[in-house]
């Protein structure tokens, strides 16, 4: 059984999180109502998952995140409030080395943490599955992206396809900064993430990439150089590959996979538009989203890329795409960037 650690400074949030974890077969060990206690009871439980609220007296959720990381390293998952501040505050957070988040629904009633039951019971799950014992930043040197070279050679039009879940904003942000603006690419990212932090997520990508990054507006159209990140709530389809640009639109069709944006329709409608070289990533995540999409690239000539095992927080999504898909190349984090600029090195210009 599962073990759980709850740390939340309201009563209401921490005796609804605990039913609903013991109703999911998740035995909580302790619940802590500020920072301080937090770190205590993880150290004296030793649990096998913590669930960590942002804003607690005595210590921060982060600061909680980094005295754990440093001192008794379990995996954690952030739970935050849907505000600008506690966005900002849960990506620092990713940052310390929690392995994911969930955003709390409106206020602390309860029968709005009960409606979100079931993705609560299975969010702390795979996060409890999460490799933490070699935890290193992903974040590369400054100079970093500069190290893969591309050639006046490099294939024109190169489309790129990027599908994460559980563990993926820190690998996504490593991978994305270290690929080389002169390759020209054309970026969509699918991250299986809440509509109210996509746009801050975007953002942050923009802000620490070379590439010109945004959240997907529909009818949103990108060029070389050019990333969007699909948008909370909406699938991300493409719908055009015109004069170097692809267009894009957001679908609020039925979820995939549970999820809503899915990684599936996005690499999908990649496969049946794009003309130009096309490349296809799934990182780490739990589930199997991602692998009919990278099939269909596949089956359309383009290329197929899997985070490996070792470096992926969450072994679901990459293992099911690789025993599915005749992938092209299986590769650690910190290769996965040189491994999409060498895919599309394969091809002729």
């Amino acid at each position: 059984m599962v073990r759980a650690v709850i740390a939340d400074d309201s009563a209401v949030m921490r005796e609804t999180l605990g039913k609903i974890l013991e109703a999911g077969g998740i035995e909580v060990v302790a619940r802590a109502k500020d920072g301080h206690e937090a770190v205590e009871a993880i150290e004296r439980c030793d649990p096998d998952v913590a669930t960590i609220d942002i804003q607690m007296p005595g210590l921060t959720g982060h600061e909680v995140i980094e005295r754990v990381m440093d001192e008794h390293p379990i995996p954690m998952l952030v739970i935050s409030s849907q505000t600008t501040r506690n966005a900002d505050a849960t990506f620092d957070a990713l940052d310390a080395g929690a392995v994911d988040f969930l955003a709390k629904p409106s206020g602390d009633g309860s029968v709005d943490i009960w409606t979100q039951k079931d993705t609560i019971v299975d969010r702390v799950l795979a996060v409890a599955d999460a490799d933490v014992t070699n935890m290193e930043t992903d974040r590369p040197d400054d100079d970093r992206s500069t190290t893969i070279d591309v050639s006046s050679e490099f294939p024109c039009e190169p489309t790129l396809v990027i599908g994460a879940s559980t563990g993926g904003p820190r690998v996504v942000e490593r991978v994305l900064s270290e690929l080389p603006t002169r390759a020209g690419l054309r970026i969509l990212v699918v991250q299986h993430m809440a509509d109210h932090y996509t746009n801050r997520f975007a953002k942050r990508l923009n802000e620490r990439t070379a590439y010109d990054f945004r959240e997907a507006r529909d009818g949103d159209t990108v060029g070389p150089g050019e990333g969007v990140l699909a948008k909370g709530g909406q699938h991300l389809l493409v719908t055009d590959f015109t004069n170097g640009r692809l267009t894009v639109a957001h679908d609020d069709g039925p979820k995939r996979h549970n999820v809503r944006p899915a990684i599936d329709p996005t690499m999908e409608t990649a496969a049946e538009t794009v003309t130009g070289n096309l490349t296809g990533v799934i990182m780490t995540g739990m589930g199997a989203d991602g692998a009919d999409g990278l099939a269909a690239i596949k089956n359309a000539g383009g290329k197929a890329i899997v985070q490996d095992e070792a470096t992926s927080r969450v072994y679901g999504m990459p293992k099911v795409a690789a025993e599915q898909v005749d992938v092209d190349m299986v590769l650690p984090k910190d290769r996965i960037a040189e491994g999409i600029t060498n895919a599309f090195r394969g091809w002729s210009a």
